[in-house]
């Protein structure tokens, strides 16, 4: 029994704790429930749901009073709070006791309207909490609604929302309710004047009504299968009547949609002869407001139910109002909006068709001859969707449907062709095409499938096969129908494959008859083309037939006169053209037949076909230059040959050099020299056969050679010499040419060059034989390439001088050439291409190179670093740049934009350009001696232009400035000339980085400092501040170093620090002050020379009023402190007190770095007051704030008031004090701070009774400080 008993209570026991824990964790997660974080507000949601689903009751029952106990509550709180009830609810309606459920309803209720303003987030939820507990307690839901639902009085916005939700929701349990809520609904919309209520009430009225239909449609579930729609008629008419009359109006476009879709619910509960009496006023008035809504979908769903009610009127004469409105509007598929508007406007048509076919069939048909285009494509889109939609409705209005649509096939717009084209697609997927006329239909769409856009017939279906097959074979041959070739033979071939695969009787066809008719039919070499294409397919018999018809004919005399089974060409196309389709039709033949049967034919051609072809060729190319035997003649047939000069193949090269030796010979021997004619081509055809000599083929050398040999005669020629002289340079390449079998690179590059440099090349010619060689230089044989660019060296070291004009140019076409080499001895050369032409024309290269847009791209960088591969001349240009970057400006002041004020630095392009040029020359190891002998100037130059970058934005247009080039572009590894800057360095990080820089030099470039300093200097005067700060900033790091005074800089630098103490830049000066304090530490024997001015400028700095963020001050103070150490006694005494009453202000401020700098020189200065009486008061004013200092936040500062007070102990003016503070204050150990305060007020006391009182007043002005630790220790001190 007591066991049984101890279970129990156990049982009790473990069943509390659970529950208390359980409430522990709900009462937690509401508590969470409005997080900033919406990730964790819905794991918040989720967890109390979960919680919820375990328990339901006792969830709810929580969140209910925590409601209720918090009705402060943020709103945003409240809202999670009660979707989570909501949620509970649509979970576990049925697991919730009834009682709670009251509790819920009263809740929510109380929670809708507690608020007679609209709060939307809140009331919302709590509506929905009355719909989902609705879905199953209506009555109680409405009993509670109802009540706040009273005759005459203006209900809450959310009272009439959720009646509304709750007739969606609910319709079987709302419907019963709604001829009692109408009637009590009516009188209340005369009294809304609010747009918000007139929308709620018409947003209602909506749903009533489509609650109603779906009731009465589905009578059979209902509860109530007595309810009749007249039972509803007159309220809704009355409401009607209201919202048509009045609200419909209003200038709110919401509202006027919301009315606009209650009307066209309503319609379908009016009764008949309301109805017929309100349409024609009705619909009118619903397509208006599209011209005065934006968003015509919502209209054009009102329309639907609107039609649907219309079509019911026998009088209603409403028949395709929408046409001119929205069916002919242009349709965004863009926008899913117009899309859904423009099926719905279609879909009225449908309905429309229901009761009105003829009358509608015949307003369509007529409108198609209208002459406004939108209406006959509107038109067009009607009639396809009718022919879709409506099957059984068209069946008997086929044939005048055929009938009416040629007038549109005839239609110059081919927009109204494309609509065209849709209909007849849609007609050939419902059997249009097989009745009387639809033959006119395919012909339309052959004639226009070449059209952009167009749609073409679709074949999947039996009735278009039957039509198709083989009809689309005529069409093949007219020559009107030429450009639908192409796609006619791609659907033969669809339909061929799905004729066979399905085994259909009429596949074959018999191609004696048929392929005779297309054939000779046929106008043009495209057609010929695709018939052998199609022929050419299996099955592989046809393929004897194909050949031999082609053989037949390329024995016909057809090419005497175009007529015949191919007379596809017409009589005035020449013999050649015939030629070349019967080759093209042979091709097609040998790609598509079968590969073992195409094999066969090919072996019988026997190997002297290659040599009659190549005979032939050379032939052509004589009769073609004989007709014209100048030296234009001779380059229309070159243009022919030379791309094959270059080509990858052997054989390729081969050939070509053969036939241009040919045709050069034979030019030659039939020049007849009549009068002095200037051979202008010389240039490019030596151009082009030079670096040939060098050419891997030996066979390809020696026709190089012998070319070149022509050449120079033809040119002897023209000069006026004989056909019999003989010129002994010229000869020498007869001597040359044996040796080309074992070819020796430098005995064939002087050769080349040789050629090159001869006499035997006019001025006149030198342009275009550069240009040939830079075309060379990309040679696809890398000794070819190398030969260009020895040639093209050579030849601009001897006459690159008188090229002036050429050398932009000429560099443009190397940074093109540069971007395909790859070859790494031809980019050697280009370099040194580029070089040759800075030492003949160094102002024109430099200003080239430096218009490329920036950032460099890697070609435009190699360039650059040519430039430093001679170190006279890159001294020269480094000098020319750096002259240019001290005159520029730097950058211009520009506004941000025209709605914000403000000026943004922006960049210049050329100082940017050069200062990326002298970076890319310095990459060159040869650049040395030139950097070195130019380096003060360099380093000051790039040190002020580092300045300038300070702070500035690139140019918009920084990939777009300069010459304009079409090349592609690769970006250099780098661009870091002021983008850096820009988005890395602050102003402090860039000071840090010239102070860095500054002591380097100082460390390891010493001897040069006093050249870079000079050159400095006249920069402090530059209105650019941030110049002016860099300067300073090297500066004032340089007297932090011993070295200014062995190199006896001291006396500049100082001078130049006591100027800028004036200067109009803050930052400037408080680097001034800095520097004037680093002189004792970097030459502390020098600090009472400049005691005075040392003096004066630290004082004025502690005073400066024009000082944001106190940098000055904080300068000021700690470059006192550091030179009071070694300063003599006379030199201060007499300011010691002065400093003193300076310092003071400082020992409260709020930036930790002043109060520790101010503290830090109170001790400092302390060693020059020793014995004076003014001074230990003084020390006595701050001694209150030195001990509380003590406990300071910032650990510094405490280390600062310990060494301030160890050192000022024996000015104090107590044994006890001064060996307490000594033996104590140390800044590296700990304190104990009640312990040292105790101890030290009974010896303030001891030695100090009459200062007892000051010292009481001044704690307690700290008991107000900033610092807490600081109000701690003032109570602790006034305590003891």
């Amino acid at each position: 029994m007591t066991l049984h008993l101890f279970k129990f209570n156990y049982s009790i026991l473990t069943t509390t704790i659970l529950l208390t824990t359980y409430q522990q964790v709900t009462l937690a997660l509401l508590d969470s429930a409005n997080d900033k974080d919406p990730v964790v507000r819905e794991q918040v949601r989720k967890s109390i749901l979960t919680l919820g689903k375990q328990q339901p009751n006792k969830v709810l029952s929580m969140c209910q009073d925590y409601l209720v106990k918090h009705p402060k509550l943020v709103i945003g709180h409240r809202v999670v709070i009660l979707q989570t009830i909501e949620l509970i609810v649509k979970t576990k309606i049925d697991d919730i006791s009834y009682p709670k459920i009251k509790s819920i309803i009263s809740l929510a209720s109380d929670e809708m309207t507690r608020s007679k303003d609209v709060v939307p987030d809140w009331q919302q939820a709590a509506s929905n909490i009355l719909v989902a507990v609705g879905n199953k307690y209506i009555n109680d839901i409405m009993e509670e609604i109802l009540s706040k639902f009273q005759p005459g009085i203006l209900p809450h916005f959310f009272v009439v929302q959720t009646l509304a939700s709750l007739s969606e929701s609910n319709v079987y349990g709302m419907v019963p309710f709604l001829n009692a809520i109408l009637g009590t609904m009516l009188p209340m919309l005369g009294m809304a004047k609010q747009d918000n209520m007139k929308w709620v009430f018409s947003s209602a009225l909506s749903h009533f009504s489509e609650s109603i239909l779906e009731y009465l449609a589905n009578l059979d579930k209902a509860p109530d299968p007595t309810v009749r729609k007249d039972t509803f008629s007159s309220d809704i008419y009355a409401a009607y009547d209201i919202l048509y009359c009045s609200w419909l109006q209003s200038r709110e476009s919401k509202l006027r949609l919301t009315v606009a879709e209650a009307v066209g619910s309503m319609s379908h509960l009016m009764a008949h002869d309301k109805l017929e009496e309100q349409l024609p006023k009705l619909i009118p008035t619903i397509l208006s407001l599209y011209k005065k809504n934006t968003e015509h979908y919502v209209i054009s769903k009102v329309g639907r139910p609107l039609m649907t009610a219309a079509v019911n009127v026998p009088t209603c004469t409403v028949i395709v109002i929408l046409l001119p409105l929205q069916v002919c509007a242009p349709v965004d598929y863009s926008n899913p909006l117009t899309v859904k508007n423009h099926n719905e406007v279609l879909r009225c048509f449908s309905i429309l068709a229901n009761t009105f076919p003829d009358r509608l069939v015949m307003f369509v048909l007529q409108k198609l001859e209208n002459s406004n285009e939108r209406i006959r494509m509107g038109s067009l889109a009607v009639l396809r969707h009718l022919i879709n939609s409506s099957k059984s409705i068209m069946e008997t209005k086929k044939l005048l449907i055929l009938a009416s649509i040629r007038q549109p096939l005839a239609d110059h717009s081919n927009k109204v062709k494309k609509r065209v084209v849709q209909v007849i697609s849609a007609m050939a997927h419902h059997g249009y095409l097989e009745l009387e006329g639809g033959d006119l239909l395919v012909k339309f769409i052959i004639q226009h499938c070449a059209l952009p856009d167009t749609y073409y017939v679709r074949l999947s279906y039996p009735q278009s096969v039957l039509v198709l097959w083989p009809m689309l074979l005529y069409y093949l041959t007219p020559g009107q129908y030429s450009n639908a070739t192409t796609p006619l033979c791609k659907s033969l071939t669809l339909l061929g494959t799905k004729k066979r695969a399905s085994q259909e009787p009429n596949f074959n066809i018999d191609f004696n008859e048929q392929g005779r008719c297309l054939l000779e039919g046929a106008p043009f070499t495209r057609c010929a083309t695709e018939m052998c294409f199609f022929l050419s397919h299996p099955p592989c018999s046809h393929l004897d037939a194909t050949l031999a018809k082609l053989d037949d004919f390329g024995k016909s005399d057809a090419f005497k006169k175009a007529s015949g089974i191919f007379s596809l060409l017409k009589n005035d196309l020449d013999v050649e053209k015939m030629k070349s389709t019967l080759i093209l039709c042979y091709g097609y033949v040998a790609l598509h037949a079968p590969e073992d049967q195409i094999l066969l034919y090919l072996l019988l051609f026997p190997q002297a076909l290659y040599k009659d072809t190549f005979n032939a060729l050379q032939e052509l190319l004589r009769n073609i230059l004989a007709r014209d035997l100048s030296p234009d003649g001779l380059q229309s047939v070159f243009k022919h040959i030379e791309e094959w000069l270059s080509s990858g193949q052997d054989h390729e090269r081969e050939r070509a050099m053969n036939t241009t030796a040919h045709i050069l010979e034979f030019y030659f021997n039939n020049l007849h020299v009549k009068n002095m004619v200037t051979f202008h081509n010389l240039g490019s055809l030596l151009g082009r056969l030079a670096p040939r000599c060098t050419d891997p083929n030996p066979l390809v050398r020696r026709a190089a050679i012998d070319c070149i040999y022509t050449l120079l005669y033809i040119q002897l020629r023209y000069e006026g010499f004989s056909l019999d002289y003989k010129d002994d340079s010229v000869e020498r390449l007869i001597t040359l040419r044996e040796s080309m079998d074992n070819p020796d690179h430098s005995v064939l590059y002087k050769t080349c060059s040789e050629l090159i440099i001869s006499k035997r090349l006019p001025q006149q010619q030198l342009n275009t034989l550069i240009f040939m060689l830079f075309e060379g230089l990309v040679d696809s044989q890398s000794n070819c390439s190398r030969a260009s660019s020895v040639l093209l060296n050579t030849l601009l070291k001897h006459r690159g001088a008188g090229l002036q004009d050429l050398v932009s140019e000429m560099l443009e076409v190397l940074h093109i050439r540069l971007q395909m080499i790859s070859e790494e001895q031809v980019k050697v050369s280009v370099a040194q291409s580029i070089l040759i032409l800075a030492t003949q024309h160094l102002q024109t290269v430099i200003n080239t190179l430096i218009s490329y847009p920036l950032p460099f791209d890697s070609w435009s960088c190699e360039m650059w670093i040519a430039l430093g591969a001679d170190s006279k001349l890159a001294s020269q240009i480094m000098e020319m740049l750096m002259e240019k970057l001290n005159i520029m400006v730097p950058y211009v002041d520009k506004k941000e934009s025209m709605m914000r004020g403000g000026l943004t630095k922006v960049a210049t392009s050329h100082p940017l350009a050069m200062t990326c040029a002298l970076k890319e020359m310095m990459l060159n190891g040869q650049s040395q001696d030139a950097v070195v002998s130019l380096f003060p100037q360099l380093f000051s130059s790039l040190l002020v232009r580092l300045g300038s970058s300070l702070g500035v934005t690139l140019p918009k247009d920084i990939n777009s400035f300069g010459t304009n080039r079409k090349s592609p572009t690769k970006l250099a590894a780098g661009f870091d000339v002021c983008g850096w800057v820009r988005s890395r360095h602050t102003l402090a990080s860039h000071i840090t980085g010239v102070t860095l820089l500054a002591r380097a030099m100082a460390k390891h470039a010493g001897p040069r400092l006093p050249a870079i300093v000079e050159c400095l200097c006249p920069c402090l005067n530059n209105i650019y501040e941030c110049q002016r700060v860099t300067i300073t900033a090297f500066f004032s790091e340089l007297l932090n170093h011993h070295v200014v005074t062995e190199l006896m800089m001291m006396d500049v630098l100082m001078n130049n620090m006591m100027e800028r103490i004036s200067d109009p830049c803050c930052t400037v000066r408080m680097l001034a002050v800095r520097g004037l304090g680093n002189i004792a530490v970097g030459s502390p024997e020098k600090v009472n020379k400049y005691a005075k001015e040392l003096l004066a400028a630290m004082s004025s700095g502690m005073e400066e009023k024009d000082d944001p963020g106190k940098r000055i001050t904080l300068e000021a103070m700690s470059g006192l402190s550091k030179v009071l150490l070694y300063l003599d006694k006379k030199n201060v005494q007499l300011l010691v007190v002065y400093i003193f009453m300076k310092i003071k202000p400082f020992l409260e401020s709020e930036n930790d770095e002043i109060r520790c700098a101010s503290i830090m020189l109170l001790g400092n200065l302390s060693k020059f007051g020793s014995g004076e009486p003014v001074f230990k008061d003084q020390i006595h004013n701050v001694l209150v704030s030195l001990l509380l200092h003590l406990s300071d936040p910032n650990l510094q500062v405490v280390k600062a008031c310990k060494y301030a007070m160890r050192v000022c102990a024996p000015v104090v003016g107590s044994e006890l004090i001064t060996t307490m503070f000594q033996n104590h204050l140390h800044e590296d150990k700990s304190l104990h701070y009640g312990e040292f305060i105790n101890d030290l007020t009974k010896y303030l006391i001891q030695d100090f009774p009459g200062m007892l009182n000051f010292y009481h007043i001044t704690v307690i002005q700290f008991f107000k400080s900033n610092w807490a630790e600081v109000r701690a220790g003032a109570a602790m001190f006034i305590g003891r």
